[in-house]
């Protein structure tokens, strides 16, 4: 038995494919951990996994109410980068020993302190390495990469151009294919596309109100159900575009983001699986979350994207508008151009064409089984 610790933090679409991972070597007989915020702590432990809060950094929560001005800096500062990791991750580890460290790719003090062990580590990035990383002179690239440089300066560690160069030459496993990554072209031996994952979860028996030979076409609106984002005013423009179209549309959302009343032909719930509604789909309007994407694109079901102005978002957008297999809108569009988005995306065979190609593409990926192949051949090399 092997015991591995996945040192991740609350960040909406970079836990499911842990989750996914440590189902998976879990349900080959190894111990896994979680190290991480208490916030986090419920959905791990309910999952049946092993949770340990960071020592000293664990107990920040990122959806706290605060400033708008004042959340980035607070996630940089207790998150990506961290000092306390440094003595965080050396506590965490002697009260609870790990063979193998899994590291989620934005936390660079933890990126940091893995340096100086000689634990095996390997890295952990959950969507397009090239939307992930932000550009080293953009606001946000340059105020992660001083943060994470002070870090490795006070253990005397060489500063960095790219926040890339925290995890060079580590093992790193990308759930995504390669088809929806710049990044993948020339990428080291080390790097391994394994494809989307996402952890196992219940079926949720959700009640459909639809007669089951309903003809319309179904339209998922699903959006980022993280606090970080508030999504009401596309999934208003939304419904307002499809209000009078021949369609059937699920949204995914909270009460607190949906309108006062629901058009005739649309339905809300706070939380459906994709897997267990995306083969009935037949057109997704989102905010181009990695999860959301693939999910949609596993099923070959095409994508209007209306992108958060953050992370791989509106990377994802313009990487789906360029295979074909969907369109890239402004977040914030007006109902007028959504609905001539979707009725492209249900008219035009392209758009499904090009999204079966790609769900090809994940069905040949390993996904999780091919993760916890790297994971454990780092373990016990030459197995």
């Amino acid at each position: 038995m092997t015991r591995f610790t996945f040192v991740t933090w609350d960040g909406g679409g970079n836990v499911p494919p842990a989750f996914g991972i440590a189902q998976e070597l879990a349900a080959r007989g190894n111990e896994v951990r979680f190290l991480g915020y208490l916030p986090q702590q419920d959905a791990i432990e309910a999952r049946g996994l092993a949770f340990s809060a960071l020592p000293r950094s664990g107990s920040f929560d990122l959806y706290s109410e605060r400033a708008p001005e004042q959340r980035l800096p607070a996630i940089i500062r207790n998150v990506w980068s961290c000092p306390e990791h440094l003595e965080d991750i050396p506590d965490a580890l002697a009260a609870n020993p790990a063979d193998v460290l899994v590291i989620d790719f934005s936390l660079n003090g933890a990126l940091a302190q893995a340096r100086r062990t000689d634990i095996p580590v390997a890295v952990l990035a959950h969507s397009c390495v090239a939307g992930l990383v932000p550009p080293p002179n953009s606001p946000m690239g340059a105020a992660r990469l001083t943060a994470a440089n002070e870090i490795r300066a006070s253990i005397g560690l060489a500063g960095m151009e790219r926040l890339n160069e925290g995890w060079d030459g580590l093992p790193t496993i990308v759930t995504t294919i390669a088809e929806l990554d710049t990044a993948a072209d020339g990428a080291p031996d080390t790097v391994h596309y394994v494809g989307p994952i996402t952890g196992r979860t219940d079926q949720s028996g959700w009640d459909a109100p639809w007669a089951p030979d309903d003809p319309r076409p179904l339209v998922l609106v699903s959006f980022s159900t993280t606090r970080l984002w508030d999504p009401s005013s596309r999934i208003r423009n939304t419904l307002d575009a499809l209000a009078v179209e021949p369609v059937r549309v699920l949204v995914i959302a909270g009460a607190k983001s949906l309108p006062a009343e629901l058009p005739d032909n649309a339905t809300a719930r706070p939380f459906v699986p994709h897997a267990e509604v995306m083969p009935s789909v037949s057109a997704t309007v989102t905010h181009c979350g990695h999860g959301t994407v693939t999910a949609s694109l596993a099923c070959g079901v095409p994508i209007a994207g209306l992108p958060y102005p953050a992370a791989d978002q509106p990377f994802l957008a313009a990487r789906i508008q360029a295979s074909g297999a969907g369109v890239a809108l402004d977040g914030e569009s007006s109902p007028a151009l959504i609905r001539s988005a979707v009725r492209d995306l249900l008219e035009r065979p392209s758009f499904h064409e090009a999204a079966a190609r790609l769900a090809l593409a994940i069905r040949r990926a390993p996904g999780a089984a091919g993760a916890a192949d790297v994971l454990e051949e780092l373990a016990d090399p030459g197995r």
